[in-house]
């Protein structure tokens, strides 16, 4: 048996991004999209590209800042699509006005340049510096 994972980042730290104090429900929301982040990143699909994060952070090949500056990203972003409604893209006044764009199929989620921040550096006994590398042996 497991025991609890790891929380990766917290409400505080997001707080702090937003320079503002959260709400009771706001508490509600950044704690679950915080839960919801940190298992998309653990998810296969995320560690066939960023690798175990756990281990990574455990036998200090990730640095941790990096790690909590892309999810407290994450979170954020995700947060602030709540807040402005989901698929709402502006909102105009006096004159209510209100453009929607196109769903995105996830809240959250990490883009290429967040996932190439966490990856992994390339091993050093890669021999090779054109386009792709071979391993020998």
């Amino acid at each position: 048996m497991t025991g609890p994972v790891q929380t990766l980042i917290s409400r505080t730290d997001v707080a702090n991004l937003l320079g503002e104090t959260l709400t009771d429900v706001e508490v509600g929301q950044v704690d679950a999209l915080i839960d919801f982040a940190s298992e998309k990143l653990r998810a296969p699909e995320q560690r066939a590209v960023v690798g175990d994060i756990d281990d990574r952070l455990a036998d200090g090949s990730l640095r941790p800042g990096l790690l909590r500056g892309v999810l407290v990203t994450v979170v954020c972003r995700a947060f602030d699509a709540l807040r402005v409604g989901l698929r709402v893209r502006s909102e105009q006044y006096p004159e209510l006005q209100t453009t929607y764009a196109d769903s995105l199929p996830e809240l959250v989620y990490f883009t290429e340049s967040e996932l190439a921040d966490l990856a992994p550096e390339p091993e050093t006994g890669a021999t090779g510096s054109g386009a792709f590398t071979i391993r020998i042996g």
